[in-house]
């Protein structure tokens, strides 16, 4: 089952080291809103957690790797902690591959 269009724009930004709260700050959505989004990902995929989720994406093609790198070398979502978190989810997509 595919991904809808903004849970793929919500894993996307996930990937890319973003957290629910500044995604949702991204989005201009609820943090609830958002939350519940990556719930139904998770639910329609089968992933335990992020990095789950994340892998599953890109095996799957639900996500382009263009598009989070791009979120990456752009995006503020690098600032402070953010990159660390980035690295953080590479090498935990890394467990799942």
């Amino acid at each position: 089952m595919n991904l809808t269009k903004r849970q793929t724009e919500i894993v996307e930004l996930l990937a890319s080291g973003m957290t629910a709260e500044q995604t949702a700050e991204r989005l201009s959505r609820a943090v609830p809103t958002v939350r519940r989004h990556i719930q139904l990902a998770y639910e329609r995929v089968g992933a335990r957690n992020t990095a789950h989720l994340v892998a599953i994406s890109i095996r799957k093609g639900f996500i382009c790797l263009i598009v989070v790198s791009m979120l990456t070398g752009t995006d503020d979502g690098l600032r402070r902690g953010n990159k660390t978190r980035l690295v953080r989810r590479v090498e935990q997509v890394e467990m799942y591959a």
